[in-house]
C-alpha cells in the first residue's frame, strides 16, 4: 500500500514537472523596448518560444487600463520564404485585441524562440501612471500535423509614466502663458537661436514672420 501511494507521488510531481517544461517551451509572450508615456504612442514586441516547429498560433491580448489598440504587423525574422503568412489582428469590443498567424501547408516559422509581431498601442493621456500588466490569454500554438499547445495566461509587466506636459498652441518659451515673451521667442528662432517650444505656431512647416503675427493674433484673441 505505501509502496502504490509513493509511486503515486512520484507519478504526479513527475507530470507536474512535465506540465511546467511544456508551458515554458512553447508560449506567446509580449516585451516592451520602451516604457509607455501618457499621451503618446508605443510599441510591444509579440514573441513566440517553441520547442518543435510552429506553422500558425493566435492568442488574446489583454491591455492595461487607459491603453488601446492601434494597429499590428507580422514582424519577418522569423518568416520563412514561402510561408505566404496570413496575419489578422482584431480590435475587440472588451478592448482586448485577438492575433492570429497561418501560412502555406507545411511551411513553420524558423527557429525556437522570438519576435513574431508587433502592435502599436496609444496610452491616453490620463492613463494610470506605474506599472501595469499586458496579459496574453487563449494562446494556441499549432505544429503542422495538427498537434496544439494551448496556454491560457502569460503577463508583462510594463509601466505607464507621465506624459509631457501639453502647452497651449503659440505658448513658445512653454511658460504656460501666450504673451510678448513668445512673439520674441519667435523672433530668435527666426534669428536661429533654440527655443523651447515650437516656433512652427501657424503649422505651415516654416517658421517665419507669419509665426510671429500668429502669437500676436492669439494675444488679441484672434483665431481663425
Amino acid at each position: 500500500m505505501k509502496k502504490r501511494i509513493l509511486l503515486s507521488l512520484v507519478s504526479f510531481f513527475m507530470m507536474t514537472a512535465m506540465s511546467a517544461s511544456l508551458l515554458e517551451a512553447y508560449k506567446i509572450y509580449v516585451t516592451a523596448g520602451a516604457n509607455g508615456k501618457q499621451g503618446a504612442t508605443a510599441e510591444l514586441t509579440v514573441n513566440m518560444k517553441n520547442k518543435n516547429a510552429i506553422a500558425s498560433w493566435n492568442c488574446t491580448i489583454v491591455l492595461p487600463t487607459g491603453v488601446t489598440f492601434q494597429s499590428a504587423e507580422l514582424l519577418n525574422a522569423r518568416v520563412p520564404e514561402g510561408y505566404e503568412a496570413e496575419f489578422n489582428a482584431v480590435a475587440n469590443e472588451d478592448g482586448t485585441v485577438s492575433l492570429s498567424c497561418a501560412g502555406a501547408e507545411g511551411v513553420t516559422f524558423t527557429g525556437t524562440d522570438g519576435a513574431v509581431a508587433k502592435i502599436i498601442v496609444a496610452v491616453a493621456a490620463d492613463a494610470p501612471v506605474g506599472d501595469c500588466t499586458v496579459n496574453v490569454k487563449s494562446a494556441l500554438l499549432e505544429e503542422p500535423d495538427g498537434t496544439g499547445y494551448n496556454r491560457s495566461n502569460n503577463e508583462f509587466t510594463w509601466t505607464i509614466e507621465e506624459g509631457a506636459p501639453a502647452f497651449e498652441v503659440g505658448d513658445v518659451n512653454c511658460d504656460n502663458k501666450v504673451d510678448i515673451a513668445d512673439a520674441v521667442s519667435v523672433l530668435n528662432k527666426m534669428a536661429g537661436q533654440e527655443v523651447p517650444g515650437d516656433a512652427d505656431v501657424n503649422k505651415d512647416g516654416k517658421v517665419d514672420v507669419a509665426d510671429f503675427v500668429t502669437v500676436l493674433n492669439i494675444m488679441a484673441g484672434i483665431t481663425e
